[in-house]
């Protein structure tokens, strides 16, 4: 803005000045000047709408406090120009408001002369162009989505008549299996119905898109009639010409910059498909191999069950035979037998029973699992049951059980509760003299599975061993001194995993034993 000088003794009107004021004063832009060290000497109503801050609180402070830290260089170069006697018009920065939220703007800085035509200040006219900056970007994202979102399309579609074209090869190859041919036309039927079911979706989509561009078209026909308007503001102002032209080669350089840059997007989006599609037919064949891998454990599994419930079952008929004669024995000719033959006979019998404790824990090992029903079991009762059947060996160790809130889950009763029982004779059973064993039971959900923990006090197992206690009839040599079987461990395993689950263990020798395992909430099969 500039004001007439006087001539002779001729004065400016206040009338003049008050004019000039006002027209400052209403203005929507903000208009500040300011020192050439930074200063601000003067504020409008337009920098306190547009920055925040009141002229009290603008004036004498240093302009930078409306500049990020990141622009104070530009504010250097612009001030060196300002001093070559430059004007600067519509140049598009980036300025903080009070709250620190970055906004865009165009300035047009002006120098402040004195009398003598020395440069003293600058003046500033801060128009904010966030709203036109945005709408800028939402364009060019809409535009990127929506081919994004074509070529996805089009890939899903060369798909399905790649696995067409496989599965009329496969037809050709097994003309003997044509019973199995047959059911899998219909599959393959039911496959063509979702690939048309999903070209009506990928239609749907285009029709979206086609409204999407009928949208952007009227968009269009807005921002044609705001160049209409602009046109029509160039006209008024024929000495902004050569800005705007400069502002219009900016745009294109930004277009240019743009399509650059959504070219270098097409081509790593072309790379990523082909590294999907390697990475899918890696999958197939890794779950092929892992397929025939499961049926085959699966049947060695049953194998392996069924030997040992034969093998124990076969067991026990000799075992009764040697007991029933033994026990004849000892009733027919104990009079005639010395002592060292009683230690004989003692021992025979001894051992007998151990070995028909042996069969009768394979026995009941390789029947985990059968018959078992699935449903809902409150774990806080089922802890509760056990330790109430286990108060007896609880009172005698004087063991201090604590158990925090427990989960409702779909599990077999029967194997759960001998899983958290086994566990927890043992913590009572493995435990240091005169020492109270003191046993913590805790349960956290993870995704779709609960964790479980027991921890105790007690001798503690050595690492080199975490695998092995989970094997059948394993007994450690620390552990030879304490009764027992060597199957506990091994029957809580298999539990653990009928549940989909996994065992582990966590121990230091002296300190005590943390068992971990995890429990799915199965489906009950209805």
């Amino acid at each position: 803005m500039s004001v007439p000088k006087k001539t002779g003794d001729q004065q400016i009107s206040p009338e003049y000045i008050n004019h000039m004021l006002s027209i400052v004063e209403s203005s929507d832009d903000a208009i500040i000047s300011q020192t050439l060290e930074g200063i601000m000497s003067s504020w409008n109503k337009g920098g306190e709408k547009m920055f925040g801050f009141t002229a009290l609180e603008a004036i004498g402070k240093h302009v930078s406090v409306l500049i990020p830290p990141e622009y104070l260089d530009e504010e250097v170069k612009l001030l060196s120009r300002i001093n070559n006697n430059e004007t600067v018009d519509h140049f598009e920065t980036v300025r903080l408001r009070k709250n620190g939220e970055k906004i865009f703007v165009s300035l047009t800085i002006s120098p402040l002369k004195n009398e003598e035509g020395k440069i003293i200040g600058l003046s500033k006219i801060v128009r904010d162009i966030t709203e036109r900056k945005l709408a800028e970007r939402v364009s060019i994202k809409t535009e990127l989505f929506q081919n994004v979102e074509k070529e996805l399309r089009a890939a899903e579609l060369v798909k399905a008549n790649e696995e067409l074209v496989f599965q009329n090869q496969e037809k050709e190859k097994r003309a003997a299996e044509l019973l199995i041919a047959n059911k899998e036309l219909i599959f393959q039927n039911k496959e063509k119905e979702t690939r048309a079911a999903e070209l009506i979706l990928a239609n749907r989509e285009l029709a979206f898109q086609n409204e999407e561009k009928e949208k952007r078209a009227a968009e269009l026909v807005i921002a044609n009639k705001e160049l209409l308007y602009q046109n029509e503001e160039r006209k008024k102002r024929a000495a902004e010409l050569a800005i705007a032209n400069e502002e219009l080669a900016f745009q294109n350089n930004e277009k240019e910059k743009r399509a650059a840059e959504l070219i270098l997007a097409n081509r790593e989006l072309a790379f990523q498909n082909e590294e999907k599609e390697k990475r899918a037919a890696e999958l197939i064949i890794i779950n092929s191999e892992l397929a025939l891998q499961e049926i085959k454990l699966k049947k060695h599994n049953k194998e392996l069950e069924q030997f040992a419930y034969v093998a124990s079952h076969d067991l026990q008929e000799p075992l009764r035979t040697v007991s029933n004669y033994m026990q004849v024995f000892e009733e027919d000719y104990m009079p005639l037998l010395d002592k060292k033959a009683l230690g004989y006979l003692a021992a025979v019998n001894s051992s007998t029973e151990r070995m028909s404790n042996l069969v009768k824990s394979l026995l009941a090992f390789s029947r985990l699992g059968k018959n078992s029903v699935l449903k809902s079991v409150d774990c806080n009762v089922l802890i509760s049951e056990v330790i109430a059947d286990l108060q007896t060996m609880i009172t005698e160790s004087g063991a201090d059980i604590s158990v925090s809130e427990m989960p409702v889950l779909n599990l077999f009763e029967i194997e759960a509760r001998q899983l958290f029982q086994n566990i927890i004779i043992n913590a009572i059973k493995f435990q240091k003299k005169k020492t109270r064993p003191k046993i913590k039971i805790s349960s956290r959900k993870m995704d779709e599975l609960y964790s479980f923990s027991i921890s105790d006090n007690g001798i503690g197992i050595d690492s080199t061993h975490f695998e092995r206690i989970f094997d059948i009839f394993q007994r450690l040599p620390t552990q030879e001194t304490y009764d027992g079987n060597g199957i506990g461990l091994a029957n809580c395993k298999k539990i653990v995993q009928l549940h989909e689950g996994e065992l582990s263990v966590e121990s230091v020798i002296n300190e005590g034993t943390t068992f971990h395992f995890t429990i799915g909430n199965l489906k009950i099969k209805q």
